[in-house]
């Protein structure tokens, strides 16, 4: 079975992922931080992992950056309400695989 990290801080956002994921298929589980993320990466290497980038502790941008640093290679997928182009950018610059943004243009 697939695992998914899911490193967002906002409770509900985290559960409703979390749900659609795993009935869906895939095992998915859910950390509130940035640090408690970086390490659950580091230790249980699962499949794939989705990231907000405002979070507490660590923020996303670093916990990509030093997961990258590290050389783990899990794809990461941003998923922020950040939308700016400079935002885009700058997450793929640093290793994220995707980045998908709820702000609308």
């Amino acid at each position: 079975m697939t695992k998914v990290l899911i490193v967002e801080d906002d409770q509900i956002i985290a559960q409703g992922m979390v749900q659609h994921l795993s009935a869906a298929g895939f095992d998915a589980v859910s950390v509130g931080n940035g640090n408690t993320g970086l390490a659950r990466l580091r230790y249980e290497r699962p499949d794939v992992c989705v990231v907000d980038l405002m979070l507490p502790g660590l923020d996303g941008w670093r916990l990509i950056e030093t997961a990258r640093s590290e050389g783990i290679g899990t794809p990461v997928v941003v998923v922020s309400a950040r939308g700016s182009e400079h935002d885009r950018v700058h997450a793929l610059e640093l290793g994220a695989d995707d980045y998908l943004s709820s702000r609308s243009r």
